[in-house]
């Protein structure tokens, strides 16, 4: 798996962009799937959130995304490098505001 956890803004920020390219191909590829289009608004969200600056408790993040939830459930992360974005854009979400920029 060639793929590496983010550790700066800047990475977590192409990251969230690079996943929202690869779930909104999803979404269109099989629309009778729905976990990927609120996968695809929970990216959405996560953006919106970070270009407006606002910050959540972790206790807000827990209960406005379910992004780690889905990607335990339905994707083997140590297979799967969707399945591990998706852990660690939640993940680092917690983190990101205490994150270097660069």
């Amino acid at each position: 798996m060639n793929y590496i956890e983010v550790k700066t803004k800047k990475e977590y920020i192409i990251l969230l962009n690079e996943l929202l390219k690869e779930t909104k191909d999803l979404t269109n590829r099989f629309p009778s799937l729905s976990i990927y289009l609120s996968i695809e608004n929970q990216i959405i969200d996560i953006i919106d959130i970070i270009e407006k600056k606002q910050r959540l408790s972790d206790n807000d993040i827990y209960k406005r995304y379910t992004l780690g939830a889905i990607a335990v459930k339905n994707f083997d992360s140590k297979k799967e490098i969707y399945g591990r974005k998706l852990e660690d854009i939640f993940g680092a979400l917690f983190e990101y505001w205490n994150m270097p920029e660069e």
